[in-house]
């Protein structure tokens, strides 16, 4: 069972670029003070999407070290500028967040991560998808450091927000529900995980239809939770379409096929091993 491997990570529900409610947050305070002339806030306005836009290069890069530096720029530049309250500057602070738990530094990325959801639920609510990306956020650094039961409240928060904004099977959200899957798996709490692994197949069937990589996953993905908790014919079953996908779309000499076909084969041992 220890040799099972996932075709790829789950992907991290961040909020590493620019938010798309800058815009209103920078009329906003614009209109709060009257003083700024309009060239200024526009001339600020360019510099911190510059600011940004190099944080989010160099997290694309993976030098966190040095994101994490113009981060601080950015985070430091939007506090004085626009205020401890703006959304620029939550999600400045974020991104320093998230490159701190990156580098391993878990202590400040907690503690910036709290700061960013004390100012998001006092300035935007409870409800507002940017709340529940950072309570998603705050969980993933307790999911990094296994305190899974800090971990699950606030991924079931985060999901139950975005639930209510969208319609059951919406593309937004494969991430929340990926990551308590993800969750449930790690704790071994397969039955808990087995049926978000089965709307993630449907999420993706959806959005990318079945002749997509992510589809493919998807069914791997579900393969493996059947397989962790001894179904191993439904297990064996959905590897093998998986793989058949895969090849069809990445061709059959493509490297990462080589961990499906191991799924399957850990997956035939079983049975074999089942009907001796």
């Amino acid at each position: 069972m220890n040799n099972l491997k996932l075709l790829l990570i789950v992907s991290i529900f961040l909020l590493i670029s620019l938010s798309g409610c800058l815009r209103k947050g920078s009329l906003m305070q614009c209109a709060c003070n009257q003083a700024i002339s309009a060239s200024d806030i526009a001339d600020k306005e360019t510099k911190w999407k510059k600011l940004n836009e190099k944080v989010v290069e160099l997290y694309n890069e993976k030098q966190f070290f040095r994101a994490s530096g113009e981060a601080k720029k950015a985070f430091t530049f939007s506090e004085k500028e626009f205020g401890p309250s703006d959304p620029r500057t939550a999600t400045a602070l974020n991104n320093l967040a998230e490159l701190y738990r990156l580098q391993g530094k878990f202590n400040d990325a907690e503690k910036n991560y709290k700061k960013v959801l004390m100012v998001r639920e006092e300035t935007l609510g409870k409800e507002h998808p940017d709340y529940a990306i950072s309570l998603n956020n705050l969980a993933t650094l307790y999911f990094t450091q296994k305190k899974y039961k800090e971990a699950e409240p606030l991924y079931k928060e985060s999901l139950g927000i975005i639930q209510k904004k969208v319609k059951a099977g919406d593309e937004n959200l494969y991430t929340p529900v990926s990551n308590l899957a993800e969750l449930y798996k790690a704790q071994g709490k397969y039955k808990e995980a087995e049926p978000l692994f089965k709307e993630l197949v449907t999420i993706t069937e959806k959005a990318k239809g079945k002749q997509d990589p992510l589809y493919a996953k998807s069914l791997n993905d579900l393969a493996a939770v059947y397989y962790l908790g001894g179904k191993y014919k439904e297990s064996e079953l959905l590897f093998k379409q998986a793989l058949v996908l895969l090849e069809k779309l990445l061709g059959k000499t493509n490297p990462d096929l080589a961990v499906v076909r191991n799924n399957l084969s850990e997956v035939t041992k079983k049975l074999a091993v089942a009907k001796n």
